[in-house]
């Protein structure tokens, strides 16, 4: 990405990127501790950190890396969500253990709907 863009790009960024993990941290805790019928004995702070880990790894290369590869909007924003959703839910399978892989899938597919959605709102109320 280009110096000039760069500067440009991410005072948004930072933004788009507070919002994200305040949204999704919530998210992943409260799927994490009550996805089943029985309340998980994953400590909180697990959980928080495994719902946090997705996102510092792949919300960056959602707003740096994949535009360089993907130039149609809708196909940038459909493939790169659904791939976060992927590498989250792995992660976050993989450091919230013994949490169960489909409560893993469900929090990240809410989480990010939920902060897309937010995020999509938000831009759109405040114009930015």
């Amino acid at each position: 990405m280009d110096p000039e863009v760069f500067e440009i790009v991410f005072p948004y960024w930072i933004r788009a990127f507070g919002f994200t993990l305040a949204i999704e941290i919530p998210i992943f805790v409260l799927v994490g501790r009550f996805g089943s019928l029985k309340k998980s004995r994953i400590p909180i702070w697990r959980l928080a950190l495994a719902g946090a880990a997705g996102s510092i790894v792949t919300h960056p290369l959602l707003w740096f890396v994949w535009p360089q590869l993907v130039s149609n909007y809708t196909v940038y924003i459909v493939s790169g969500e659904l791939i976060i959703a992927v590498v989250e839910s792995l992660s976050f399978w993989l450091i919230a253990r013994p949490i169960k892989m489909k409560t893993a899938v469900a929090a990240s597919f809410i989480a990010n709907a939920v902060s897309y959605g937010g995020g999509y709102l938000l831009s759109d109320i405040t114009g930015l």
